[in-house]
């Protein structure tokens, strides 16, 4: 369009800038004001081949919105910041305008463009909030225009002093002769305006001259500032006709100053009238001059007087002054070299002058209404003095002195920022030359911080692992509670130094004499006092210069001005300050402009990197000091916590951020030679991170999915991520509280921020998990429901939400045992059904969504705990399950979270599905549902498990059973009631749909289950139980016969039927499909029990019948289902193998399966387990191997013989449970006797041998004398029953032994040898025998083993 329809196109780019400006669309955020200065660049990018039509549009554009009426100051505000765009997009256009622009061009911009740009500075409204800005920028627009098309303002210029030489009014309209103080100016339009003014001065009325003398004054500056090589040739070279002009003007205002208030209105330009002469400056300067240029020497004389104090007026000292400074002013752009007169009369005046203006006791003042013209004359004298002679610092002194008034200080430092700033010309002296003074500016700095701070009753502490090492100032000390007045003076001033701090750091960094740790505390001063500016929401312009001026100390050059003869270990100290302070303001949202300052800290981290690359050989030096280690900290949990903020941008750029991060993990790792992990742990996932920080267009939503996807790969633990977690979790409290509490009526940044933290403490809470303990059982107690349902629901009200306080206290000691991640997941439980009537959809919804697809893997063990715990509580109580609304809401929002989690494949996820089994709030889940009826919604539910149960069942190899054929079964037993449960019964078209969508997913979940599952009765063994099997067997084919006959004869009654039926016949096709794919499943797994049942229906009379056993008996045939197991021994012959593998023995009498099953097996299950291979390998006439195998594994691992079967083992449950299953018939066949004698003894034989508990008439000797009779009965009967003493006993006593002695004897023999080893080389040493004392040691051993031996 922009090659075809030139026009066309360029209008539509100015339509588009027009309907996007603030006055048209409203507040600007991010976006609107990046797509505003696009349009405004494209616009002046085509304004060079299409000027015309650029500056038209804009100039109509501009017409339009200052006819706009508006209402309110929000309107106001927008529409001064649309005409402030404007206008900036016209100065830019106007200044890349060609010279060879054509005639028509000016016509138009005279006709159209000028009378505009006049409004705005002729309706200049004093004090306005913009107006001040919205005039400067108009300014700046007439600047431009006027330097390619001057003859078009001239001719206004012109045209207007023509009428004012006619007009016979008093009060007359000057506004366009102020127009020169504006244009554009070089020597020649100078030139034309000065003899334009000689041609009508004299016919002006009062006020036009004094316009006149005004503006030509602003104009001359307009030159030299310009055009200063102009004026420096005017000295060299002068010109005739401009000095004529001058000298003219000269005349004709002189003989206008008649009173003395006409003469202090035109010295000024008087003064400038005689620069702009250098032949006449000249002659007048010697003793006698002719009588034409008398009145210039008398000028001349009548300032130095009036300077001195001894022009009889105030009023004249006033004008002398501002006249000897505008002399003063020029005199810098005249080289020195020229030797000119000039020079000589600033010498003359300028002591004077200094004594005039800079003196403390008399500060110059001109009244209320000239306090910024005196500071800005008083800012011209210094700058000029300073350009004069550099090394006269007088005036200088002054200004720096404590004692001087704020004005002086304010002037000083305005100054020195002109100074640095404004330094074009090649002889004006540079401002290292006050570099001297960099400890005063720097006093000055930190004591003007402490005024502010204190008039603002906000004193800048600071933490004490910052605080400084130097001397704290306190000598400025307040007698009186600052004014506000002072507030305002010294808060310019502040502003005044951050400024100047910005444009040369070095000025304050500069410490010449100082040692190097008073020269780190002094810079640290310096940068932290900046720092405790930018988190300032109430003077924006100070805090934003702050973080200039900061940025500016952090480019590298800067930083090694810190502290030269340590600038890395002084880097790391104060940079890291910087960071850390930076950090806590964001972390504590205490900042409105909490994205920008994001933005600065993102170039600070930028800055840095360059400093450390630069010095990278060392850039590790006193980087270990704990502030580093805390400012990474804090900038990790400041970047974490800025990834769920509801500002996009503020997101982006704090994934952005982590790529500095990772750039200075780099440079550390290459100079410690280190890995980049050991410095920065997470370190691949803040790269993904920063690679994807480009995402400006991505919406909201899907930004923070692929946020919350990288944070659930982040997998070590570190400060930082844990700090930020458990700061957003506050954080996230009281906004639930918040929302819950006081709901807004729409989704606002306050609801989607409480989103984005939601999924973030979902998606980083596996890593925080790593570094807490386990946490106990996992309780659940949310608030949900009106009170007459929590009544009998077993979901109720948690302690902490109750209003009595002593169940908060209660509550607060049971939680404190809990982690936060426990704590938060509660929570969350609680709000999956909460009954809030304005937020509570929105609430559920979104945290089911959340636990479903953003949860850390790492967290799914505790939520499967918590919620099996918190559905089993439904069945803990005795009587009926309790149902109601928050219970069935319950359920059913947990089988959403279960079939999101199974079907999110989540990196990691199949690694911690397993850790938990599900088994039992599976089938509590089904137990509930079972109960819930046949209603519409409860329908519905059922549907939704069974798709659950299907997902689980895909997810089979990455879930951990207890026992899963078991549960299967159950599952199946449970889910096949719910097919053909009410299909028939429905009349409602709808609900029929509903429960032919019950069936199908029913059946697709009785497949998933089918797969290779063999049928388990309850109870049975033997042929009982394989009977049971084959009747369950008949059952569920039984069941899914009918259900393929239902369907065929559904379709039958269907086929004449179109339109909404058709659906209906997809699905019962489709459910066809199911049913014989579960017959098949079924038939596969149990061939055994089953067949005899299926066989006939291959010979069934029915064709649809036989045919569908023939399917069947295809598919089967297609998994390769074997049918040797239909012989008749096959339960038998399955559990003789069995046997077989566990008892299997190898060629030197190991136990591979057994010892490998006493490695695995957990302890809890040992008794199970001992009793299981006892049992087995007696059976088999294994069971010495079985002990010896067990007795020597714990023997070998036993520390000393003192532990020998102390522990809680395998080796020492199967010794119990031998001698509990072999030895009980031995002990009551000896015992039996020899206790019924006891019990039978007569009373009056006692064998209590206690004296203190003797009944009376008893003897102590009589009873000690029974005791002995009845003991040696007892060890006369055991040791007389050794041969009754069980086989099985005697091989595991042998067994003991020969295990034991065998064992230790081993470990005897092998330490013997390596402390002989040891002696003999003892001995070559000291040509000595074996050590005694190592023989004597060594040979009892054995010899007390064998004595000690059974």
């Amino acid at each position: 369009m922009a090659a075809h329809k030139p026009v066309e196109w360029v209008q539509a780019v100015i339509t588009r800038f027009d309907e996007q400006l603030p006055i048209k669309v409203g507040h600007q955020n991010t976006h609107t004001k990046i797509s505003t200065e696009h349009n405004k660049e494209c616009l002046i990018n085509i304004s060079k081949y299409k000027f015309s039509l650029v500056i038209s549009g804009l100039t109509t554009i501009l017409k339009n919105v200052n006819n706009m009426r508006i209402f309110g100051e929000a309107s106001e505000k927008n529409l001064y910041l649309s005409q402030l765009i404007i206008l900036d997009t016209l100065e830019k256009c106007l200044a890349g305008q060609s010279k060879d622009s054509l005639r028509l061009d000016e016509t138009m911009l005279v006709k159209q463009l000028l009378p505009e740009i006049c409004h705005f500075i002729h309706t200049y409204r004093e004090g306005h909030q913009h107006a001040a800005e919205l005039r400067a920028s108009a300014s700046a627009v007439l600047f431009s225009l006027s330097c390619n098309n001057f003859n078009a303002v001239f001719s206004r210029i012109s045209t207007r002093l023509q009428e004012l030489t006619v007009c016979l009014e008093d009060n007359v309209d000057v506004h366009d002769i102020e127009l020169m103080q504006y244009i554009n100016v070089d020597c020649s339009k100078l030139k034309r305006l000065l003899q334009e003014t000689v041609l009508k001065f004299k016919t002006l009325k009062k006020p036009a001259q004094l316009a006149v003398i005004n503006s030509l004054e602003k104009a001359f500056w307009n030159w030299v500032e310009n055009y200063p090589d102009e004026f420096t040739m005017l000295y060299q070279r002068p010109q005739a006709d401009m000095a004529e002009a001058a000298e003219k003007l000269f005349d004709l205002v002189d003989s206008f100053a008649e009173s003395a208030k006409r003469k202090a209105a035109v010295w000024p330009l008087q003064i400038i009238l005689l620069i702009l002469c250098p032949e006449i400056t000249h002659t007048i300067s010697k003793d006698t001059v002719e009588d034409s240029k008398a009145n210039k020497k008398l000028f001349l004389d009548s300032l130095r007087k009036a300077l001195a104090g001894q022009g009889g007026s105030k009023q004249l000292m006033e004008s002398s002054a501002i006249a000897c400074v505008k002399l003063c002013k020029a005199s810098t752009y005249i080289n020195w070299e020229d030797h000119s007169t000039i020079f000589l009369l600033v010498q003359s005046i300028v002591m004077d002058l200094k004594a005039l203006l800079f003196n403390p006791a008399k500060p110059f003042w001109r009244g209320a209404g000239s306090q910024n013209a005196d500071i800005e004359l008083m800012m011209d004298c210094f700058v000029s003095c300073f350009r004069i002679n550099p090394h006269n610092n007088q005036h200088f002194k002054v200004c720096l002195a404590s004692s001087s008034p704020s004005t002086f200080h304010f002037v000083l430092v305005n100054s020195l920022h002109r100074i640095i700033t404004n330094s074009h010309l090649d002889w004006w002296p540079k401002i290292d030359a006050v570099y001297c003074y960099s400890g005063e500016l720097r006093f000055m700095f930190s004591d003007t911080l402490n005024r502010v701070a204190q008039s603002t009753h906000a004193p800048l502490r600071m933490t004490p692992s910052l605080t400084f090492k130097g001397k704290v100032t306190t000598s400025l000390k307040f007698k009186e509670k600052t004014t506000e007045l002072d507030t305002r003076s010294y808060k310019c001033l502040l502003l005044a130094l951050v400024k100047l701090i910005h444009a040369d750091p070095k000025l304050m960094l500069h410490n010449p004499v100082k040692q190097p740790p008073e020269m780190q505390s002094s810079t640290a001063e310096l940068i932290i006092g900046l720092v405790h500016l930018v988190p300032l929401t109430n003077t924006t312009q100070l805090s934003q210069e702050a973080m200039e001026a900061l940025l500016v100390l952090h480019q590298p050059d800067s930083i090694e001005q810190w502290n030269p003869d340590a600038p890395i270990e002084t880097f790391w100290d104060i940079s890291s300050q910087v960071l850390f302070l930076i950090c806590r303001k964001l972390i504590g949202q205490q900042m409105v402009n909490g994205t920008e300052v994001l933005k600065w800290l993102r170039e600070i981290l930028i800055c840095r990197n360059k400093f450390l690359l630069k010095n990278k050989e060392c850039a590790t030096m006193g980087g270990g000091i704990p502030i580093c280690r805390q400012a990474q900290t804090k900038l990790e949990v400041c970047l974490y916590m800025f990834l769920w903020s509801p500002d996009t941008e503020a997101v982006l750029v704090a994934m952005s951020c982590f790529r500095h991060l990772c750039e200075e993990a780099d440079i550390r790792s290459a100079a410690d030679e280190v890995s980049v992990q050991t410095i920065l742990p997470n370190y691949a996932t803040f790269s993904e991170l920063a690679s994807i920080s480009n995402m400006m267009g991505t919406g909201r939503s899907t930004l923070q999915k692929r946020v919350m996807a990288l944070l659930r790969r982040i997998e070590h633990p570190t400060p930082g991520n844990i700090e930020a977690w458990e700061d957003t979790y506050a954080k996230w409290d009281q906004a639930t509280k918040q929302i819950l509490n006081f709901p807004k009526n729409k989704a606002d940044d306050g609801q989607q921020e409480w989103i984005n933290m939601t999924g973030f403490l979902c998606a980083l809470g596996g890593v925080c998990l790593q570094q807490r303990s386990t946490p106990g059982p996992a309780t659940y107690s949310p608030p949900m429901g009106s009170m007459n349902e929590r009544k009998h629901s077993m979901i109720s009200m948690g302690p902490c939400e109750l209003s009595n306080p002593l169940a908060s206290a209660s509550c607060s000691s049971s939680a404190s045992s809990e982690t936060p991640v426990s704590r938060f997941i509660d929570r969350l439980l609680s709000l999956l059904v909460c009954g809030h009537d304005r937020v509570g959809l929105h609430v559920r919804t979104n945290v089911k969504d959340l636990l479903g697809m953003e949860l850390s893997p790492a967290l799914y063990p505790m939520l499967f705990n918590k919620l099996r715990n918190s559905i089993g509580k439904f069945f803990d109580t005795q009587g009926p399950v309790p149902i109601n609304d928050t219970n069935t809401q319950f359920v059913e929002q947990t089988i959403a979270i279960m079939k999101n989690l199974l079907d999110n494949h989540t990196e990691g996820s199949s690694e911690h599905l397993g850790q938990a089994s599900i088994e039992t709030m599976m089938l509590n889940l089904v137990r509930y549902v079972r109960i819930l009826g046949n209603m519409v919604h409860a329908i519905q539910i059922k549907t939704k498990l069974c798709q659950l149960v299907e997902v689980m069942m895909e997810r089979r190899d990455d879930l951990s059973f207890c026992q899963e054929m078991k549960f299967r079964n159950k599952m199946v037993e449970y889910l096949t009631d719910w097919v053909m449960g009410t299909s028939n019964q429905a009349a409602d078209d709808d609900i029929k749909c509903l429960t032919r969508d019950l069936d199908q997913a029913s059946m697709e979940a009785v497949v998933s289950l089918l797969a290779g599952l063999p049928l388990q009765p309850e109870e049975g063994d033997g042929v009982e139980l394989m009977e049971a099997k084959s009747q369950l067997f008949l059952k569920y084919f039984t069941l899914f016969m009918n259900l393929l006959n239902d369907c065929s004869e559904v379709e039958d009654e269907g086929q004449a039927v179109s339109g909404c039926k058709r659906g209906m016949s997809r699905r019962l096709a489709s459910l066809r499909h199911c049913t014989v794919l579960a017959m098949s499943n079924l038939l596969n797994a149990n061939v055994d029990s089953g067949l005899m049942h299926s066989i006939g229906l291959g010979y069934h009379k029915d064709l649809q019948t036989r045919a569908t056993f023939m399917e069947v008996l295809t598919k089967i045939l297609q998994q390769g289902t074997e049918f040797d197991t239909l012989a008749e021994t096959v339960l038998a012959d399955r559990f003789e193998r069995l046997v077989e593998l566990v008892t299997m023995m190898g060629d030197q009498g190991e136990l591979p399966i057994a010892m490998a099953l006493a490695n695995v097996v957990p302890g809890s299950q040992w008794d199970e387990l001992a009793r299981v291979l006892v049992t087995l390998f007696d059976s088999r006439h294994l069971l010495y191997q079985l002990l010896w195998n067990m007795f020597s594994k714990e023997v070998e691992l036993a520390d000393s013989m003192q532990t020998l079967f102390r522990g809680n083992s395998l080796a020492s449950k199967i010794m119990t449970f031998c001698f509990k299953v072999y030895g009980a018939a031995y002990l009551q066949k000896l015992l039996e006797p020899l206790l019924k004698g006891v019990i039978s003894t007569p009373e009056h034989i006692s064998f209590e041998v206690d004296s203190t508990r003797l009944e009376q008439g008893e003897n102590l000797e009589d009873n000690q004398r029974n005791l002995l009779q009845i003991t040696e009965c007892f060890f006369h009967a055991i040791i007389g029953s050794s041969s009754e003493f069980p086989p099985q006993l005697r091989s595991v006593c042998h067994c003991l032994y020969q295990a034991t002695c065998h064992s230790l004897l081993n470990k005897a023999t092998v330490k013997e040898k390596k402390e002989n080893k040891t002696s003999n080389q003892d001995s070559y040493s000291q040509s000595a025998g074996p050590s005694p004392r190592m023989i004597s040691s060594t040979t009892p051993v054995s010899n007390r083993l064998i004595e000690t031996a059974p």
